[in-house]
């Protein structure tokens, strides 16, 4: 004898399932509401990311903070525990990533703004100021992500003369003692300071005009582009009157430069070492990368993700650098001192050498330094030892907190210094 569902049901002690097609299409609802909010957050922190980083200040953080909220939000379209935990933790590390963010935009170094056409793609040197042009350079303090950025650094002009270099002071032809050069970076180009007090102009005027002075030096520079200017007949093209005196000025950060591990270097001059040590310039740093880091989506990829501060910081100049690259560097100052002695026989080669006061790193690679040019006995003076309570407060020498570059003080007392070395 057959028996209905229902009767097997009751038997059985089952519960009896009455509707199911239309319990099924409740239960499809809800996972289809789940799905169409889970997707509209997903779809809203992606097209709000796109808007922050094309208009937004401090992108990165104002990007970490929506990607928090939308993983948060997420949270109420899933019931089960795992995923729950997943996305809250989730918001938890978006979290950490934008006060990490917060954090290094505060403290990180600040770029200036210059006039346009300030720089320009030069052949030789990779880049270089436009010739005879007044630049107006601006620098705000580290930048806040509320209120803007805290005060200003500094807001001057420099005035760039028809041969491409920094002005340098008026000079006696009738009572000339000698010729001075300059090499270097913004150290010596005097990035924050006004014209006279850069340290070429200030060398040229405390001598009263008796010394002529050259300032080869310009923003983000090495000794790549000292070496590239002397060995192509540029120096000797704009110096018409005998020099008796070249000052490098370093910096340890030169190593990560002449080793093309800067973010900006891409067409700075290459050079490398040969079996024999002898360096030879073989292009641009550009021309040695692999075809995808040339390809303009990539670039394009890269200049958004340059935005972030945890980006810059972790894809910066301060890289590890290896002894080859110190070798390198050390070949690139030599040789430099070379041709410029074969250029002008009686000419004097120095070097005046600037600590880091930041990275650790930086310090050893400063040692490195010091101990390696005293070994090439090349005339080296430390700006630790010229300046009075330099090791103890440096804070007196330099532009501010957030910005390390040396003040008028700082050039005006190493001025002196190199006037009584070359007259005494």
């Amino acid at each position: 004898m057959s028996r209905t569902p229902v009767e097997l049901n009751e038997r059985e002690n089952l519960p009896v399932i009455e509707n199911c097609p239309s319990r099924v299409r409740g239960d499809a609802k809800v996972v289809l509401r789940r799905f169409f909010l889970l997707a509209s957050i997903s779809i809203s922190a992606v097209a709000g990311s796109l808007l922050i980083l094309k208009f937004a200040p401090a992108p990165f953080f104002w990007v970490w903070v929506t990607w928090a909220a939308a993983f948060w939000v997420a949270i109420l379209g899933v019931h089960e525990s795992w995923p729950r935990a997943i996305l809250f933790n989730l918001g938890i590390l978006t979290c950490i990533l934008a006060g990490a963010e917060a954090y290094l935009i505060s403290h990180e170094y600040t770029p200036p703004i210059f006039s346009p056409g300030f720089w320009v793609r030069d052949e030789v040197l990779g880049w270089a100021p436009t010739r005879g042009m007044l630049v107006h350079a601006f620098k705000a303090g580290p930048a806040g992500l509320f209120h803007g950025p805290a005060g200003v650094v500094f807001d001057v002009n420099y005035t760039i003369d028809h041969n491409g270099l920094r002005v340098a002071p008026p000079y006696s032809k009738d009572d000339l003692a000698g010729t001075v050069l300059f090499f270097g970076c913004s150290f010596t180009f005097g990035e924050g300071i006004k014209d006279n007090e850069t340290l070429p102009y200030q060398v040229g005027i405390q001598s009263g005009g008796r010394y002529r002075t050259f300032n080869f030096a310009f923003e983000a520079y090495g000794p790549a582009q000292m070496l590239a200017a002397i060995e192509t007949g540029m120096v000797r093209g704009i110096v018409d009157t005998t020099p008796r005196y070249a000052y490098y000025i370093a910096i340890p950060s030169h190593v990560w430069r002449v080793a093309g591990r800067v973010a900006w270097g891409n067409h700075a001059p290459r050079y490398e070492l040969d079996s024999n040590g002898t360096v030879r310039l073989t292009g641009y740093f550009e021309n040695q990368k692999p075809l995808a880091q040339r390809l303009r989506f990539v670039w394009r990829f890269e200049r958004q993700l340059n935005k972030s501060a945890i980006w810059r910081m972790l894809s910066g100049g301060d890289s590890r650098i290896t002894d080859e690259d110190i070798r390198l560097y050390f070949a690139v100052v030599r040789h430099s001192q070379e041709i410029l002695t074969a250029q002008f026989p009686d000419i004097q080669f120095r070097i005046i050498l600037w600590p880091n006061q930041n990275a650790a790193q930086q310090r050893v690679t400063y040692e490195k330094l010091r101990d390696g040019f005293r070994r090439t006995r090349v005339p080296l003076d430390l700006v630790e030892d010229i300046l009075p309570g330099y090791s103890a407060d440096p804070s007196q020498y330099i532009l501010g907190s957030s910005d390390h570059h040396p003040n008028a003080r700082a050039n005006r007392l190493i001025a002196q210094y190199i006037l009584n070395e070359i007259e005494h």
